[in-house]
This record gives C-alpha cells, sequence and structure tokens, in this order.
C-alpha cells in the first residue's frame, strides 16, 4: 500500500504540480488583494478625507452619473479608512467582468471606472479562480483542489515513519538534517515542509473546492450535519410604487443586526425585486467577510428575511467559512499570513520533488577504465 501511494504521489505530482503551484501562488498574491490593488493603483485611495461622509444615495448618483447606460446592482463599503467604495454594474457583453465604478467615501467623487478581470489584481483572480478559461477552467481547479487533499492524504502515508531499532524515528521526521548533502537536504525539506503545511493544505483545498462545488459539498456535509436548505430570496410585496432610498434600507437594517458592520448592498434588480443588505454581525470572527444578511421590501421596507450566520445549523456555519478560511480572514492578521505561506508551499515541494526525482534517474558517473600496465 505505501508503495503504491508513492507511486501515485510521485507521478502526479510531476505531470500536475506546476499548475498547483500557479493555483497557489496566485492565491498568495490574493491573500492580500484589496492593499495590493491600491498599491497599483492608487488613484482609487481617497488620501485627503473630508470630515463629513457621503450618504449611500449620493455615492450610488455618482456612479449613475459616471456609468449612466446602466443601472447599478451592488455597493461595497470601503475596506480601509481611505478605501473607496465599489459600485458594481452589469457586466457588458463579451467582458470578462462587471464594470467597477470607485467612488470616494467623503466627496462621492469617482475615483475610477475600471472593467473586472481587467486590472492587474482582478485578473489574477480570474488566473487563480478560472484559469482564465471561463466555467472549463472553474472546474479544472476544483479537480486541482482535489487531487491537492490526495496529495495531503498519500504524503501523509510516505512520511509516517518507519519502525526503527535505533530509536528517534519520530524526531527525524520532524527536523532538516544538517548532515549529508544536498539530496538529503532537499529530501528533509520535502518531507517536513510537507507534514508542517498539511493541516492548512487540507483545509485551503477543502474550501477551495467547496467554492467551485458548493452544491456537491453541501450535499456532503448535510449528510453529516444539520442543514437547511438554501432560502430563495423574497422579492416585494408589489411592484410598484416609490421605492426606498439606500439610506433608508441600511437604517432599517441596522436596526435588525445592530452592532453590525455593513459590508454589502444588493439593489433591487427589477421593480418586484428586494433590497439586499449583508452585514459582519455582531459575534462573527472574521473582518472582510459578512456573512449575515437581511432582504427589505424595495417599497415598504418591511424585513422579508434574515439570516444570522451566529444563529444558524452546523452545517450551514461549517459552509459558510469556508470562503473567510479560504482567504485567511478568518483567523485575522496571522490567518492570513499563514494562508499566504500555505499558497507558497505547492510550489516548494513541486521544486523539491522535482529536483529528486531528477536526481535519481541521472546515471551514476562511472570512473574511467584503467589502462593496463603495458599500454
Amino acid at each position: 500500500m505505501r508503495q503504491f501511494f508513492f507511486t501515485l504521489h510521485k507521478y502526479a505530482g510531476l505531470s500536475l504540480g506546476l499548475l498547483l503551484s500557479l493555483i497557489g501562488l496566485t492565491g498568495s498574491l490574493l491573500v492580500f488583494d484589496h492593499a495590493l490593488d491600491e498599491r497599483l493603483a492608487p488613484h482609487t485611495v481617497d488620501f485627503n478625507p473630508s470630515p463629513q461622509p457621503a450618504s449611500y444615495g449620493e455615492i450610488l448618483a455618482a456612479a449613475r452619473t459616471a456609468v449612466p447606460d446602466s443601472e447599478p446592482q451592488r455597493l461595497m463599503t470601503p475596506r480601509g479608512e481611505a478605501s473607496p467604495y465599489v459600485v458594481r454594474f452589469p457586466t457588458p457583453e463579451g467582458a470578462p467582468g462587471p464594470i467597477e465604478v470607485s467612488v470616494s467615501p467623503t466627496d462621492a467623487e469617482v475615483l475610477a471606472v475600471r472593467g473586472w478581470g481587467k486590472y492587474p489584481m482582478s485578473w489574477i483572480y480570474r488566473l487563480h479562480y478560472t484559469l482564465l478559461a471561463g466555467k472549463n477552467g472553474k472546474t479544472v481547479v476544483g479537480l486541482m483542489g482535489l487531487l491537492l487533499m490526495l496529495f495531503c492524504i498519500s504524503g501523509l502515508v510516505i512520511w509516517w515513519p518507519r519502525r526503527s531499532r535505533r530509536g528517534g524515528r519520530w524526531k527525524r521526521a520532524f527536523t532538516v538534517s544538517r548532515r549529508g548533502n544536498r539530496f538529503r537536504l532537499y529530501f528533509d525539506l520535502h518531507k517536513v515542509f510537507g507534514i508542517y503545511f498539511l493541516p492548512l493544505l487540507l483545509v485551503t483545498a477543502f474550501s477551495g473546492v467547496t467554492l467551485v462545488f458548493p452544491q456537491q459539498v453541501e450535499t456532503l456535509v448535510g449528510a453529516l450535519l444539520p442543514t437547511e436548505p438554501r432560502p430563495a430570496l423574497p422579492r416585494s410585496h408589489r411592484s410598484t410604487g416609490t421605492p426606498l432610498d439606500p439610506d433608508t434600507a441600511v437604517a432599517i437594517g441596522r436596526s435588525v443586526f445592530p452592532g453590525g458592520e455593513l459590508k454589502r448592498i444588493y439593489l433591487p434588480r427589477d421593480a418586484g425585486d428586494s433590497y439586499g443588505l449583508r452585514f459582519r454581525a455582531a459575534g462573527e470572527p472574521w473582518r472582510n467577510y459578512g456573512a449575515s444578511f437581511v432582504r427589505l421590501d424595495q417599497y415598504s421596507g418591511e424585513i422579508l428575511m434574515v439570516r444570522n450566520v451566529t444563529a444558524i445549523p452546523a452545517g450551514n456555519q461549517v459552509l459558510r467559512w469556508q470562503f473567510p478560511l479560504h482567504n485567511g480572514d478568518a483567523l485575522g492578521l496571522a490567518g492570513r499570513w499563514l494562508v499566504l505561506l500555505a499558497g507558497l508551499t505547492p510550489s516548494l515541494l513541486f521544486a523539491t520533488g522535482l529536483y529528486l526525482w531528477w536526481k535519481k534517474r541521472r546515471p551514476a558517473r562511472r570512473a574511467p577504465a584503467l589502462k593496463p600496465a603495458n599500454a
């Protein structure tokens, strides 16, 4: 059995390790995607904040002026003090993603109009999530996540120390030997980094598979833990009248989640749709993710649905944790750095594994034959 796992581990790693390394490297960059984006596009940052913040209505009005031929669908609140509001509009035909308008949070000045998927960090996101190949690429990425989980299991079987008469086998399994040649060093690096990062690799792989195959993972989790089915989003009771302004809708939402931090506003997409407000409610451990939400009638403001992530069945909570676990947000700044390092690990394992395979395949140099003494 050990030999079977060794063969599987070796040849799967040699054939697919480079692609897995690419997915890991891009994932590491995305751990701090918003911070990197603001460094690459400083014009989207408001470095001179006004003491009087703009209202949500003013933010949306400015975005509509910048994109007059379309209606906004989503408003995302600033991630930091100088970060902008980001208003999303529908995806133009043939474009890789929606139009995004960055708006200053203090004076509602339009800072940038960009197409998602075209500016650097969103391009990296597309590369990480779909390999720039749409739905087919997304499926491949999900399968690579399953492969990474298989690597973790097979690597654990291969790493597991065998019985030794000399003792100290567990200590050797967790340490890099300073003695020996380069082959031994690379072997120990491959072994030790693999086992130390195995839990993180399993978590990021499973959470990534969840994001790609949500229905299949939901079925699996539902078989193990109590889970409620996803509710259908409610629509407003009528389809005529004067819609609520976004500031009023937010005020009603805050009454449902007092002390909660607003993360997104989903605007009604037609006359019968409802408002959607997503909050990071009190008790949610992550910082940049809001898993609780409320839906409102867009005309009367009646509360149509409430989902507090801290009060849902265990299976649903497991599913809600997957995205903030995948980018490390669930564990704060330390979690993000750990996920960043985990994303670099497949490259290290592929490089050391490739070296070990290549070194073993190289024919040993033969010493030149000695000439006869009477030659």
